[in-house]
């Protein structure tokens, strides 16, 4: 009876030096062998580790020379070569007369009795836990002896387990402290403005640009719905209904979107919102069921908005005026043909030529208008069809020009509606400034990763302040004509991800545009 009390207290003491918060695993190990050696009264104990048929000690009490922590021996020298082969505890009385002791381990080592335990670690053996002495032991182990080592290796397995799932959680966390501070320090150093909604539309979070914006902390945002920002009814519906796509699952964009300051002003901000899943849910897994809130981001476009609103007022005023003016112009040029005489004709012509140009730089402002109204949604273009016609219709309109194509049956790229817009201002561009008998050419050819678009000409060739219109986009110039529509030209190919530049040709002007294929 007072042996199993002396195992019992034993191994409470284990269960306390296992338990301890304070220490790291290697002083618990060591402090283990210690009560292990102590209440087996064997001197020599140590913790092996076993890898790839090596023995490695990597804790130990006592004195032995030949088992101290870094030694190591091949596992067909070691004690406990047998000890991870068996299911339980492996004990021996007297090592010399034993076939679980390798004759090697005992001539090596001169240990006379021995015990020892497995040590799994995640399923997977680690080594060994083994206590020893000298000599031969008087009397068996018992099997309260051997509980106790057992117990003992478990305590061990485990102690290993803890030790790397808290090195991975504070890696993790690391890691997660460190990911927070670099989204704190992007968002702190965003001029745009960073929010977050529940799913009940209520900011949980503004970031600082929210007061240059609107006037107010992000403090006095938090808690309220995002109506408390919102100017007027209408926009407020449009809102909700963007909010809803949100919560379907659905990232949107809103372009000039109106917003209420604190001061009862309006600023239009660009805003950007896509929905927060669930993180316990799989990404392939997640339905808008596993919303659990928005964020979105606004970046302030007020100033480009009323410069938009001023461009567009002033170009419809201006070329609603410009054609009707030339309009009554024209009118008057040609009443004035029959009254003059022949050699003032030419005078007139000039003057018809001249209100023809500004009626052609009307329509073109017009396009331009048009062309960037909205963000162009790319997809899958065939360009082939798209140059047949408008060749077509460049010979109805210059019966003169000769026109020869050579392009595949079909040609698909990734563009826009409006790169026909484009093509057409190459087209008619080269017709009226090539020689007096026009000849165009146009190929296309097809690339892995891009469509080129070939329009070449026989006349005088690009001059110089066109030529950097087309291919920098600068212009020291005032725009003229001919200009203003090479800078629609550019700024359609660079909307659609195209590239525009001039090509070698012998004679008169090459100009190639290039789009992107369609990704598969």
């Amino acid at each position: 009876m007072s042996v199993v009390m002396n195992g019992a207290t034993y191994r409470e003491r284990i269960h306390h030096v296992f338990v301890d918060p304070d220490e790291t695993p290697g002083a618990k190990i060591r402090r283990g062998l210690e009560v292990g050696a102590e209440f087996l009264g064997l001197p020599t104990g140590y913790l092996a580790r076993i890898d790839d048929g090596t023995q490695v000690i990597v804790a130990s009490t006592g004195d032995h020379s030949a088992i101290q922590p870094g030694k190591q021996c091949p596992l067909d020298s070691a004690y406990c070569r047998r000890t991870i082969e068996v299911d339980s505890v492996l004990a021996v009385q007297e090592t010399a007369a034993s076939s679980d002791v390798p004759d090697a381990a005992v001539e090596r080592f001169e240990l006379g009795s021995y015990i020892g335990a497995k040590v799994i670690v995640e399923g997977e053996l680690y080594g060994t836990v083994c206590f020893s002495a000298h000599g031969r032991r008087e009397q068996g182990f018992t099997d309260t002896e051997c509980y106790f080592v057992e117990l003992l290796a478990r305590h061990v397995g485990r102690a290993f387990e803890c030790y790397a799932y808290t090195q991975t959680l504070n890696e993790r966390n690391a890691a997660l402290s460190e990911r927070r501070e670099i989204y704190r320090a992007v968002i702190e150093t965003s001029f745009d403005l960073i929010y977050r909604l529940d799913t009940d539309g209520q900011f949980t979070y503004l970031s600082t640009p929210v007061f240059d914006l609107l006037g107010e902390s992000p403090e006095a945002y938090v808690g309220r719905s995002f109506t408390a920002v919102l100017h007027d009814q209408e926009t407020t519906e449009m809102a909700i209904d963007l909010f809803e796509r949100v919560l379907a699952g659905e990232t949107i964009e809103q372009q000039y979107f109106p917003l209420g300051t604190a001061n009862g002003n309006r600023v239009y901000v660009d805003i950007r919102v896509t929905p927060i899943y669930d993180t316990d849910v799989a990404p392939d897994e997640r339905t808008p069921d596993d919303i659990v809130g928005a964020l979105g981001m606004a970046h302030d476009a007020t100033d480009r908005y009323r410069r938009h609103q001023q461009v567009q007022v002033l170009n419809r005023v201006l070329r609603h005026n410009l054609r009707n003016e030339m309009t009554v112009v024209q009118g008057f040029a040609n009443l004035l043909r029959g009254r003059i005489a022949d050699e003032d004709q030419r005078l007139v012509d000039k003057v018809l030529a001249a209100s023809q140009r500004l009626v052609h730089l009307s329509e073109t402002a017009r396009k331009l208008e048009d062309a960037f109204e909205q963000p162009p949604e790319l997809k899958p273009t065939d360009i082939t069809p798209i140059l047949t016609s408008l060749c077509a219709q460049l010979t109805d309109r210059y019966p003169n020009v000769s026109i020869t194509v050579d392009a595949p049956p079909t040609a698909v790229a990734s563009a826009a509606p409006r790169v026909e817009v484009a093509l057409w201002e190459l087209l008619d561009n080269a017709a009226k400034h090539a020689d007096e008998t026009p000849v165009l050419t146009v190929s296309v050819s097809l690339g892995e990763e891009s469509v080129a678009i070939r329009i070449g000409d026989n006349g005088p060739g690009l001059p110089d302040e066109e030529r950097e219109v087309l291919l920098t986009g600068e212009e020291t110039s005032l725009i003229h004509g001919s200009g203003l529509g090479l800078w629609l030209v550019r700024w359609i190919v660079e909307s659609i991800d195209g590239t525009l530049r001039t090509a070698d040709a012998v004679d008169g002007t090459c100009i190639e545009i290039r789009l992107p294929t369609v990704e598969n």
